[in-house]
């Protein structure tokens, strides 16, 4: 598996497309063959290098088939460049300045940066623990608090959960789109996000106080306007910057996606070198994405 963030070290491993291909046999079939039809561990020799034929079924299987890389229209050299740049970057990169530098249009970056960001979706297995603080925070139009308040009619909600450690530091963190600030709604997110286990903070949002009778290792406290959640807060306007800084302009329609990328990114924020490795075997066991089926996920559908 390729570590690290150096585009030199990179560059050497990844100079041509057999290179990459070879790093995609090792990742799918490193621990031995199986045909993904007929479930056969022998083989013979494929049309090509990165074939396999089972010798039983006579299957010729691409070692991208049923893979995020299947039926890919662009150079595999390019994808890796893409993912390499997706994942050294610190907080990462627009699709325009990621065509650009890779030297595609700016809908084939699109494109291939949403298969990406399905392989980052956040694990529903994982949940926060420990000492946990949970807010909700709006994106979009601006309103005036006085008279727009909570309306969801040009924005859309977000909640997100960050893990206190002892020395106040940030933990983990989860993101939830929630569809309104009704209390069966938030609970729903909340079970999502947060182990049973945990000891959750909020503030006194009406929503949060009748959410204790049926969570209750819940801490409603007031927020004094940020003070008394002042890491979270700092969370919250951290991934706003990045929203907005790094991508300009997102859709409601795929916002999901962008809280998956920032939480994949920030949980694997000390490892860093990690990343593309575990993202490239991530995509290497996910289903085909097609772009029809792209464009039309939505929050729910994922």
């Amino acid at each position: 598996m390729f570590k690290g963030i150096n585009a030199i070290d990179f560059n050497k491993r990844f100079s041509n497309n057999e290179a990459c291909y070879q790093y995609l046999i090792e990742l799918k079939w490193g621990k031995g063959f199986s045909c993904s039809r007929c479930g056969n561990t022998a083989f013979y020799k494929g049309k090509t290098y990165y074939h396999r034929r089972c010798s039983q079924c006579y299957y010729n299987e691409s070692v991208t088939s049923n893979t995020i890389f299947h039926g890919i229209k662009i150079p595999i050299l390019k994808a890796f460049h893409m993912v390499f740049r997706l994942t050294a970057k610190k907080k990462g990169m627009s699709t325009l300045e990621l065509g650009s530098e890779v030297g595609v249009q700016q809908k084939t970056a699109w494109l291939f940066k949403r298969k990406v960001q399905v392989a980052m979706k956040q694990d529903h297995a994982y949940k926060l623990k420990g000492n946990v603080d949970v807010d909700e925070t709006l994106l979009g139009h601006h309103t005036d608090r006085k008279t727009g308040g909570r309306s969801l009619e040009k924005r859309e909600a977000v909640m997100l959960g960050v893990e206190i450690l002892s020395d106040g530091r940030t933990g983990n963190i989860r993101m939830e789109y929630i569809e309104s600030f009704e209390e069966f709604a938030m609970r729903i997110s909340m079970k999502n996000m947060v182990d049973t286990s945990a000891s959750i903070r909020t503030d006194d949002y009406v929503s949060y106080r009748k959410m204790k009778e049926k969570i209750p290792n819940i801490e409603t406290i007031e927020s004094k306007k940020g003070v008394g959640f002042e890491e979270l807060h700092r969370q919250i306007m951290q991934f706003k910057n990045w929203l907005i800084g790094i991508h300009h302009r997102w859709s409601k329609r795929h916002l999901f996606a962008y809280l998956d990328e920032y939480v994949f990114r920030f949980n694997r924020r000390n490892n860093r070198k990690v990343i593309f490795g575990q993202l490239m075997s991530r995509m290497m066991n996910q289903i085909p994405h097609p772009y029809p089926v792209i464009k039309g996920l939505w929050h729910y559908s994922t």
